[in-house]
């Protein structure tokens, strides 16, 4: 069967908020998002809230970009409300609030759902660059002031899932985002060890027994917790008044360990400073690590695993630096993975693990920075 045209699923997305008080006087698509189509609709009437202008997601069981990759049929509404409608935002403890944005409904009949439109927002992934890339003097307090927002709220919101049985049944009906986040961190890694032979080679079995202990860690959902599933720059969003961080895109919310959130944004506030060389990075990485502290031996060392997993596997998938980069990538990324994986072997059941030398100057600072607050151990 052939995917309709965006201007028909345009077309569905419209007529479903007739009759509605969400029906807009003018609807625009909006471009980015690889699994959802997205709009900014302004509304005939504005909503008892004021708000004259909603940001509309609608789901179609297919990928946007991908019409030939199936999904399976949307969660339902409780799944949707359950995710956005407790609002998500922690008591402020610093300068700057982080919550998700506000929900205000859910149509069935279509997939479609409504909910706040940030203004002028921006990604922390554009908002680094552009505040802190050309700056003489990038201001070290705003970077830490973000990290450390991230940090404490993302640990709220793990110790407020952790024991949340309803929770826990609505994520575990989300078996694709779990095995997708699963595929694109690990699974991956015997495929980047035939594109980058000359730098993963001698790590071909590590990778595999770490995808396999891995693999374990997920068979037990009971030993799981409900998680964002997709917690990066690029689903953090500033708006103008740049003290307002908004968590969006829980469409991958599942079960699966704590790390994994943990791991993707500290890759991302380390890929700025490794990539883009914006002390920003290491500052807001570190200040995320502390907020999060005291972590546990096991906790930090598992965070490591699994930010040179995301550095093997997407980092050198996403086309986001030059091609003269990638293998400094991939072997940044097996140095982080070898020695954590080196230390807590053990515990993901890891039966060899040779002493890999940290060659590598960026391996040993990012170890300082995730470490340094936290262990008095070091990775090698």
């Amino acid at each position: 069967m052939t995917a309709p045209s965006k201007d028909e699923v345009y077309a569905k997305v419209k007529k479903g908020l007739e009759a509605t008080p969400f029906e807009p006087s003018k609807l625009t698509q909006l471009a980015g998002g690889s699994v959802n189509f997205t709009y900014e609709a302004a509304l005939a009437k504005p909503l008892d809230d004021g708000a004259k202008t909603v940001f509309i997601k609608h789901a179609e069981p297919y990928m946007k970009v991908r019409p030939e990759t199936a999904l399976p049929p949307d969660l339902p509404e409780a799944y949707v409300r359950q995710t956005h409608y407790r609002g998500f935002e922690s008591d402020r403890l610093h300068c700057i609030t982080n919550r998700t944005p506000k929900y205000y409904s859910f149509i069935e009949d279509s997939s479609t759902q409504i909910l706040e439109y940030m203004t002028e927002g921006t990604t922390l992934k554009e908002f680094i660059p552009k505040y802190f890339g050309h700056a003489t003097t990038p201001k070290e307090s705003d970077a830490r002031e973000i990290g450390k927002t991230v940090g404490s709220w993302l640990k709220w919101i793990h110790q407020l899932t952790a024991n949340d049985a309803e929770m826990h049944a609505i994520a575990e009906k989300n078996e694709l985002g779990r095995f997708f986040r699963h595929m694109v961190t690990f699974t991956w890694l015997k495929d980047r060890v035939e594109q980058y032979p000359s730098v993963l080679s001698d790590a071909k079995e590590i990778f595999r027994e770490v995808e396999q202990a891995v693999t374990s860690e997920l068979s037990d959902t009971s030993k799981l917790q409900a998680i964002h599933g997709d917690f990066w720059t690029g689903n953090n969003t500033q708006r103008r008044n740049n003290v307002t961080l908004f968590v969006v895109d829980w469409e991958m919310v599942h079960l699966n360990v704590p790390h994994v959130d943990f791991g993707l944004m500290v890759a991302g506030f380390y890929y700025f400073w490794l990539f883009k060389s914006m002390p920003a990075g290491r500052w807001m990485m570190e200040s995320m690590v502390e907020a999060c502290g005291p972590l546990t031996e096991e906790f930090a060392f598992r965070t490591a695993i699994q930010v040179g997993a995301h550095l093997v596997c997407v980092i050198t998938d996403l086309n986001r630096v030059p091609t003269d980069q990638l293998e400094k990538a991939a072997a940044t990324g097996k140095e982080i993975l070898v020695h954590a994986g080196r230390r807590i072997g053990h515990g993901l059941r890891i039966a060899t693990l040779p002493a890999f030398s940290a060659r590598q100057s960026e391996y040993k600072q990012f170890n300082q920075s995730l470490f340094k607050a936290n262990l008095n151990g070091d990775l090698v």
